[in-house]
């Protein structure tokens, strides 16, 4: 009886043991909480993808910003993707932040159904809680005004498994970028626009119009005089303005007055 005995209290001291050595490597590696949301630990691979739908016109053209905390995740630059737009320009290269723009007269992007804007993969640093948000600054369609009805909506997967699907956008609550990033667009809080938004959450995210942007606004790579940000962005508006342009001048061309026809 007593060897029995302590047979059972030694099997049981080693599965509490297993047990335990188990939880101590698990809380090691540590959670990090992503949008409130999603739940990964430290080497989990978090893929981002903002999707787009409900769109009642074709997309002519976009530049917008993602922020992220780099302390938290590591983006992989190389996994940057847009699905439904070709020639876009990006940069994934800039710590903390995310830029893109396109535009495309002749290949229009079709968000009336919805499907993936953009997708891209982190790398968890380290346990926490951060937030993957967004900022549009230019969005248009074929009308060369802003787009005035689109759902914006996200799902973020770990390790490949899907662990948040079609939720709301965090958009960017600093008011210091969203001045540096204001255009003539304007987001809201729910993701949605200003024709098929409504209730208490469809609220206009805005910063400063026209406002300027200094050495300390900029978001440093080398945490020295580097002004990359600021070069980027500025190339980003330029696109925009010359695209909008080109639209002008090619309808004007193609596009046959009624006297003409």
């Amino acid at each position: 009886m007593k060897k029995l005995f302590k047979i059972s209290f030694a099997a049981v001291l080693a599965v509490l043991c297993l047990s335990l050595s188990v939880v101590t490597a698990f809380a090691a590696k540590g959670e990090l909480t992503i949008n409130e949301d999603a739940v990964a630990v430290e080497g989990d691979t978090v893929t981002y993808t903002l999707n787009m739908g409900d769109c009642t016109e074709e997309l002519e053209g976009i530049q917008m910003q993602f922020m992220y905390d780099s302390e938290y995740l590591e983006v992989d630059a190389d996994s940057l993707d847009f699905p439904n737009m070709n020639g876009v320009v990006s940069n994934a290269g800039i710590a903390d932040v995310i830029l893109f723009t396109w535009t495309d007269v002749m290949n229009l992007a079709d968000f009336t159904k919805t499907a993936p804007l953009v997708t891209v993969d982190f790398k968890v640093k380290k346990a926490g809680e951060t937030a993957i948000t967004y900022f549009i600054t230019e969005m248009y369609g074929s009308d060369v005004t802003y787009l005035k009805s689109f759902t914006l909506t996200n799902d973020i997967a770990v390790n490949g498994e899907v662990v948040v699907k079609g939720a709301s956008p965090l958009i960017v609550s600093d008011s210091d970028l969203q001045n540096q990033y204001q255009g003539s667009f304007v987001n809201y809080a729910d993701g949605k626009g200003e024709q098929n938004g409504s209730g208490e959450d469809h609220v206009a995210v805005t910063g400063a119009t026209g406002a300027s942007v200094t050495d300390s606004d900029v978001i440093d790579v080398n945490k020295g005089g580097n002004n990359v940000m600021t070069i980027v962005t500025v190339v980003s508006i330029i696109v925009v303005v010359l695209a909008i342009i080109a639209v002008i001048i090619l309808r004007n061309r193609f596009v046959k007055k009624p006297e003409d026809k």
